[in-house]
């Protein structure tokens, strides 16, 4: 990376309406007031969207503008003609981890028609994580609170889990794949306990007994077709958990790393749309 570069996270929500909040994370990189990055949407919920991010920031006139561009992923209903995507632009002092990006934002499909407004919230993840240790630390030392209690509350812990992409029953990830070769990794990212899945493409089975190891297993899937289903089966339920199988997505262009969250005879799936 150029040392010209320099990284930042944003994590908070989309206000749609008054009671109306969904999650919202943006990750980007700037280089000579340029943006490249992602966004994320309903983290962790059945309509998660990771999408392309572009945009600028004017250190002169303080200025902010990013919007996004396309679709990595989506849990929703695909057609990305009927995607709304954000388009933001505000006044920002500085870019650094001691400011937030709030205000108004406009949402427009693809052709450039309006689609549904609202505001965004958001605040410097580094500066999230240093204030979740902070109250874990509090939380721990204090003689006013049960053991009990103390187990329930976990800050970094639940942010962890809120940004870790969970592969639930019956859900569907729908990937827009670059190239025409999908690279999918196999493993268990924690302590081996037995999660063992079955793999099929298109309803052909890939692997019918297939148990998660420490050891990476790395699984080339041609895309022969313009849709290509990869389905997923939970065979087992470790003996730590449920059915935890760490499984990573690459393509030409992206990597997408999900884990299963099943339980035996539970299934989910992925569908690789390729861009032609």
């Amino acid at each position: 990376m150029s040392l010209a570069q320099s990284e930042y996270e944003f994590l908070g929500v989309i206000q749609l309406q008054e009671d109306s909040f969904i999650s919202y994370k943006i990750s980007f990189t700037e280089e000579k007031g340029t943006l490249t990055g992602h966004t994320i949407t309903d983290m962790g919920g059945p309509h998660e969207t990771k999408s392309y991010l572009s945009g600028y920031y004017d250190e002169k006139s303080n200025v902010l503008e990013f919007y996004e561009s396309g679709i990595v992923y989506t849990k929703s209903f695909v057609n990305q003609n009927d995607f709304c995507f954000l388009h933001y632009s505000g006044e920002l002092k500085r870019l650094n981890e001691k400011q937030h990006i709030s205000g108004a934002f406009k949402g427009l499909y693809s052709d450039g028609k309006e689609c549904i407004n609202g505001e965004i919230h958001l605040k410097n993840y580094g500066k999230i994580l240093k204030r979740a240790k902070k109250i874990d630390r509090k939380v721990e030392r204090s003689i006013l609170i049960s053991q009990e209690k103390k187990d329930q509350v976990h800050l970094l812990r639940d942010l962890d889990s809120i940004n870790t992409h969970r592969l639930n029953k019956n859900e569907t990830l729908s990937m827009f794949a670059e190239g025409k070769t999908i690279f999918l990794t196999v493993y268990d990212a924690g302590q081996e306990d037995g999660d063992k899945i079955a793999l099929s493409v298109n309803g052909t089975p890939l692997y019918q007994n297939l148990e998660a190891l420490s050891e990476k297993k790395v699984i080339e899937i041609p895309l022969k077709k313009s849709k290509t289903e990869l389905s997923v089966k939970a065979l087992t339920n470790g003996t730590i958990g449920g059915n935890t199988v760490m499984l990573e997505i690459r393509d030409a262009k992206n990597k997408i790393e999900t884990v299963t969250n099943l339980k035996k005879g539970e299934s989910a799936k992925f569908v690789f749309l390729r861009n032609e």
